[in-house]
């Protein structure tokens, strides 16, 4: 039986068709097979950090670091390891300051009166003596603050008016 060939129909186009001719396509013969020719290399099992080779059994949860762990767990490691640097810079810091309180110098009451050797400010020494507002040779605490009081308000109000200016 001979082979059948296959013919293409040409698409009819609309009015301005032209009688083509059909074209009898040849046998194309089929291209000759390439052989391939693959090395087979020898493959060395894949060896971990913690030298456990191709077949580890180790999980997430091993503590040989193969596995890398969590990333959460890795976070709250270096999270931890910050924490602890700060408060060794913050224990270090309170030994090296000499004792200093942050808060500002700090004068010394004995017996209910003030110790005028323990006021370094010489502002402050200036205004020593209106200090005793009762007049009994002994500057107490409420007297102490009510005239730091008004000092703050003199300053603030100073500072208001050349702001002002």
């Amino acid at each position: 039986m001979p082979a059948k060939k296959t013919v293409k129909k040409p698409v009819a186009k609309p009015a301005t068709a032209k009688k083509t001719t059909v074209k009898k396509t040849a046998a194309k013969k089929p291209a000759a097979k390439k052989v391939v020719v693959e090395e087979v290399k020898e493959v060395a099992p894949e060896m971990h950090e913690c030298a456990c080779g191709h077949e580890c059994k180790c999980d997430r949860d091993c503590k040989c670091g193969c596995h890398g762990g969590s990333k959460f767990g890795r976070f709250m490691m270096k999270l931890i390891i910050v924490l602890i640097i700060f408060a060794l810079g913050f224990a270090a810091a309170k030994f090296v300051d000499g004792g200093r309180d942050f808060r500002g110098p700090r004068v010394d009451f004995d017996n209910g009166c003030l110790d005028v050797s323990s006021v370094k400010c010489p502002e402050m020494q200036a205004v020593l003596p209106i200090m005793d507002v009762d007049g009994d040779g002994c500057i107490t605490r409420d007297e102490y603050c009510a005239v730091k009081q008004e000092m703050r308000r003199q300053m603030r109000a100073a500072g208001m008016q050349e702001i002002e200016d």
